[in-house]
């Protein structure tokens, strides 16, 4: 099984992931370390998701979120004929998604912490 997952999320966009949650120590690894991480698009291709973690309250947290795919529009049907790809449309992780998804995860284990 092979993935080609280049780092969708780079250092400043964790930055910004940090600002925008407020947990200290945020992490976006994409090394093989669970199960989880190995997920298929729609086609059935198979892509790693991250493993997420962070540090909150002194606590060190993780998870591994589900991903979201989107249509590669970047290719488009001419250059896969010459180049003798199969006609089936293959799809990309939405990046745009995972940065929500994680921002999310962040936001509500923060308030879960919170005494109201």
């Amino acid at each position: 099984m092979t993935f080609i997952n280049p780092r969708l999320i780079g250092l400043t966009q964790e930055r910004a992931i940090e600002d925008n949650t407020g947990v200290d120590d945020l992490h976006i690894g994409w090394q093989n370390e669970f199960a989880s991480q190995v997920q298929k698009d729609p086609m059935g291709n198979t892509h790693r998701a991250p493993v997420v973690r962070w540090v909150q309250d002194g606590e060190h947290h993780y998870f591994v979120p589900r991903l979201s795919f989107s249509l590669n529009v970047t290719e488009t049907p001419w250059l896969r004929k010459i180049l003798g790809l199969e006609n089936e449309p293959t799809y990309t992780i939405d990046t745009a998604a995972l940065i929500k998804t994680i921002e999310r995860k962040l936001l509500s284990e923060s308030h879960q912490g919170l005494v109201l």
